[in-house]
């Protein structure tokens, strides 16, 4: 018999033993070839050709999703690798060389690799399509893509898994030759050392997790608040590093001093079968510290990044709306080409035209008697409109908002794009240099700006907008139509009659822009958050498989001493769970200080965004709690129940 023929035999009669490993593989290249399909598509191809910035993110999302695949086949490939030792030094008794024990075991992983190749690929076809559709309806293009197999991405998924493939062999070699036959057979039955608490780093953790919360939850426009005195980036390096470093410290030192506390309490330690589970709970929380915080930590960050852009694409509509209040706005250059882009607005029927107006803008010198807190430029001066003026422009682009009451002569309204500015200005005065030199005072601030290309404008009175020079001016044209988001072959008709000097702003190209950028992000952060969340449920899975069959010898004795497979299900279940809580909830509890502290400066609701994605991925670690609990069962106590 040859060690193919070993191999093959392994596989066929030890399936049950290779499975977890195979279906990992299977998992792994069923997602990457997806991805990988998904940019091959014509359809989605077709869009990417023509924006640079969406090709971009494939691409970099490819190769992040490559490295994040890579490490968790390397980490399946560990768990198996290590259960077999024992079968290993077997073999090595039997009189097999050291060599051909690693060419048997590059045998199984190729033809395993070959045959999770074969199924991952099918799987992927299958998925691509159904993704493809979620993705154009992600970015709002519409349509059905045909069914498409794409040989390239099959080409680029099987050379990516060959070379992924001859790591994991040359990793399984290293196993083989760096490990003494004693250590092969003895590796199983090694046992942590007795975890050692420390109070101080107990404490230490606590105060170095709630001090990074308490600065992210901090007002982060006023300049007495700590974001005013630190630098936004500065912040977030200090809150990241206090998280991250607290949450190492809470596993290491907090819970293990919690436990031990819990033990100390009698009629809570001596309470059925919590004598066990308290005991080898403290062992296990100690020995999975580092893997357990890595995924509390990235559990909080991907569940920030797809929260995030979630709520960016949500608030779409009403950023594409912020920025372009009017549906389409111009400057008027002459005549003609105004007229031309009246004619097409008023004489098309899909998106009738609600109406327009034209906007005079005087540009008008000031001095004040402080210093400016926002862009002034001397040469050109104030944008300043009269108020009958912005009023008419707020009845056509926002009807439903009441207009403003009658300002005196003295008075005056600055509308800013940015906050601070506004506030900063309120109360200032200036000095207009028109006909009289009128003073005014800003008495009120807002931010809704009716034009999409001017930052900060003034509003004045009638009397005092009569009496501003006519030198230095320009007409707006600012029109509106129904389904505004429905006007894109509009707009390019009104795009080409215009001259270039026109300044031609339009709603329903930013918004398809806005909606294909921030669609193919969130289709990227949840492909790879699904991914992550599969993976991470996973490694928690193999590692608690990993203590099952170090822990069968003690399973035997309690049952020896009369536990049912009822109570030891019910350890085991206890034990399981607070592995799987402890990063959930930390994830959790990071994210929604991250999240919370982002719409703050954002100005922006992400609640909905964030309750699905957190829900989501609570959902599958439940499902992965409950498939580990039967899994670590029916390991340490067979698959059929004993009938005593």
């Amino acid at each position: 018999m040859t060690l193919f023929d070993l191999a093959k035999k392994n596989i066929k009669h030890n399936f049950i033993h290779y499975f977890l490993y195979f279906a990992s593989m299977i998992f792994s290249i069923m997602i990457y070839y997806t991805f990988v399909s998904l940019s091959k598509d014509p359809k989605v191809v077709a869009r990417l050709d023509n924006d640079s910035s969406l090709a971009s993110m494939f691409n970099a999302s490819s190769i992040l999703l490559i490295i994040f695949v890579a490490i968790f086949i390397l980490y399946s490939n560990h768990f198996f690798t290590r259960k077999r030792k024992k079968e290993i030094g077997i073999y090595s008794l039997l009189g097999l060389r050291k060599k051909e024990i690693g060419q048997m075991l590059f045998y199984e992983n190729f033809l395993m690799g070959v045959g999770a190749l074969v199924i991952g690929i099918g799987l992927g076809t299958l998925l691509s399509k159904v993704f493809v559709a979620i993705l154009l309806n992600m970015m709002k293009l519409g349509g059905i893509s045909n069914f498409v197999f794409s040989m390239d991405a099959v080409i680029n998924t099987v050379v990516i898994f060959i070379i992924i493939t001859l790591i994991t062999s040359l990793t399984g070699y290293r196993i083989i030759y760096r490990t003494t036959l004693l250590d092969l057979f003895h590796s199983e039955s090694k046992r942590e050392k007795t975890p050692k608490s420390n109070p101080f780093l107990a404490l230490l953790s606590l105060v170095l997790i709630l001090g990074g919360y308490f600065i992210a939850l901090q007002p982060l426009i006023t300049k007495d608040s700590i974001w005013g005195k630190l630098k936004f980036e500065l912040g977030m390096i200090l809150i990241m590093t206090s998280v991250i470093i607290g949450t190492v410290l809470l596993l290491n030192s907090f819970l293990p001093l919690f436990l031990n506390k819990i033990r100390k309490n009698k009629r809570i330690f001596y309470n059925g079968t919590n004598i066990i589970s308290n005991s080898q709970l403290t062992f296990r929380i100690t020995s999975n510290a580092r893997t357990l915080a890595t995924i509390a930590v990235l559990t909080g960050m991907t569940l920030v990044s797809i929260g995030m852009v979630g709520g960016l694409y949500n608030n779409v509509s009403k950023d594409a709306g912020l920025s372009n209040p009017a549906t389409f706005e111009y400057r008027i250059t002459d005549e003609a080409s105004n007229q031309k882009a009246l004619t097409l607005a008023q004489n098309n029927t899909k998106t009738p035209m609600t109406g327009h107006q034209e906007t005079t803008i005087n540009y008008v010198k000031a001095i004040s008697d402080r210093e400016m807190s926002f862009a002034y430029v001397p040469e050109k001066g104030f944008a300043v409109i009269s108020l009958t003026a912005y009023n008419k422009l707020l009845t056509l682009e926002k009807p439903n908002d009441s207009e403003i009451p009658a300002l005196k002569d003295n008075e005056a309204i600055l509308i800013s794009a940015d906050s601070t500015t506004a506030s900063d200005t309120l109360n200032q005065s200036f000095t207009l240099k028109n006909s009289t030199n009128q003073k005014i005072t800003v008495t009120k601030t807002m931010a809704d700006l009716p034009f999409s290309t001017i930052y900060n404008l003034l509003v004045v009175s009638d009397n005092v907008a009569n009496t501003l020079p006519s030198k230095n001016k320009m007409t707006i044209q600012s029109i509106m139509v129904d389904q505004p988001k429905d006007a894109i072959a509009l707009s390019k008709q009104i795009a080409k009659v215009l001259p270039e000097n026109a300044a031609f702003r339009s709603y329903p190209e930013n918004y398809e822009a806005l909606m294909k950028g921030t669609g193919v992000l969130l289709f990227i952060g949840m492909f790879i958050g699904l991914v992550f969340l599969a993976a991470t449920g996973s490694i928690i899975y193999f590692k608690q498989l990993t203590e099952a069959y170090n822990d069968i010898a003690t399973y035997d004795i309690l049952k020896k001493i009369g536990l049912d497979r009822k109570e030891i299900r019910k350890t085991i279940a206890k034990q399981v769970l607070v592995i799987f809580l402890i990063p959930l909830i930390l994830g959790i509890m990071h994210s929604s200080v991250a999240l919370v502290a982002l719409a703050n400066l954002l100005q922006m609701n992400i609640i909905l965004a964030a309750s699905i994605s957190t829900g989501a991925f609570t959902l599958m670690f439940i499902a992965y709690y409950f498939l580990t609990v039967n899994t670590y069962t029916n390991i340490v106590m067979g698959k059929k129940k004993r009938v005593d």
